[in-house]
């Protein structure tokens, strides 16, 4: 890095401060959290131009909704022909006809057809993300993934099923679209296009994780801890919070009280409880975690997970011989918190 640089920023940064009251070390708290990111990305941004995936990606609404009504049953037989995961029972074709014809599904149809106007790019996207994936693991059996419009009929964005990929672009149209005005505010932020990569690779890994028998909070943490991990070598460039679906405000809240949380943690011998109301707490989905102080709502949700992905993070790097392979058949949470020689920043 030029010094000479480094100076004159310095300077500007000085000087920027006091014209605007801006205290200098919480400036510096920023920018030096700034720096790990940006050094962590670079160096987990490895060339995969010459991997292969073998994936398959597939849009099944796009040809759904492009048959012709006045040749419905040959159309539907075409379709049969090119999306088998989606005929695997025997579906009457009335019912199918009745959702081809439905104003609902349709109008959902019309808004993924506007957001996701050249599927080309999302293709690509998945692709390039999957390069990643059969690098890491290149003996991974061969994926299919399929979008789809699910006219909210479950709750999950992202279905995994053996070695399958269900995507449901209808929960990707941004917070704003009329379809969530009835969600609450931190469940509809994620209905972001932004984040169906980081989606999609947290549900894939979650499915593929084996579960341990260990209940405490820092299994838990753990297990999200090793998801966030590896959903973040898959997508290298995704930020923090955005792979942590976490606003900036946030994420920045997380980096300046990382070593009070961890204080808490253990302090109030957290870590090593099966107390089902200590993960409704801190590691399942919330507007804000719950530290019973005046502070919680300035905090975000499922903190838990992210203190865990920091442990995972120092356990890897601690241990460069572990392999993910191993890291992910690794239940023994004590061991990983052991080895990981975790000490938060402070």
């Amino acid at each position: 890095m030029n010094i000479d640089l480094v100076l004159m920023c310095s300077l500007f940064i000085s000087y920027f401060c006091k014209i605007n009251g801006i205290k200098m070390k919480q400036l510096f708290a920023f920018i030096f959290f700034g720096l790990i990111l940006l050094s962590s990305c670079h160096q987990q941004k490895i060339d995969v131009s010459s991997v292969t995936p073998p994936i398959t990606i597939g849009h099944f609404d796009h040809a759904f909704f492009a048959m012709d009504s006045m040749n419905f049953t040959s159309d539907l037989q075409a379709l049969k022909k090119d999306f088998p995961d989606f005929f695997r029972t025997d579906q009457d074709e009335a019912e199918l006809k009745k959702r081809f014809l439905d104003p609902q599904i349709r109008e959902l149809y019309n808004a993924v057809d506007t957001s996701f106007m050249d599927l080309s790019l999302l293709d690509d996207k998945i692709y390039h993300a999957f390069q990643h994936l059969y690098h890491y693991f290149p003996t991974h059996k061969p994926v299919r993934i399929h979008t789809w419009v699910s006219n909210f009929e479950r709750l999950d964005p992202i279905l995994v099923s053996d070695q399958s990929l269900l995507i449901s672009l209808d929960m990707y149209l941004g917070p704003d679209a009329h379809f969530y005005q009835t969600a609450p505010n931190y469940i509809k932020q994620g209905f972001d296009k932004k984040y169906l990569l980081t989606d999609m690779f947290s549900a894939y890994f979650s499915a593929s994780l084996p579960l341990s028998d260990d209940n405490s909070l820092l299994a838990s943490m753990l297990h999200y801890g090793k998801i966030h991990y590896l959903t973040s070598l898959m997508l290298p460039d995704a930020s923090e919070e955005m792979v942590m679906g976490y606003a900036p405000q946030k994420m920045s809240w997380c980096f300046e009280n990382e070593s009070d949380v961890w204080a808490y943690f253990i302090e109030n011998k957290l870590l090593f409880s099966s107390m089902q109301e200590n993960k409704r707490r801190f590691i399942e989905d919330a507007p804000f975690s719950k530290f019973n102080t005046h502070f919680d709502r300035e905090t975000p949700g499922r903190i838990g997970r992210w203190m865990g992905w920091n442990v995972i993070r120092s356990y890897m790097k601690a241990n460069p011989e572990k392999s993910l392979i191993e890291l992910m058949n690794e239940l023994d949470a004590q061991k990983i918190l052991r080895e990981s020689r975790y000490k938060p920043k402070s």
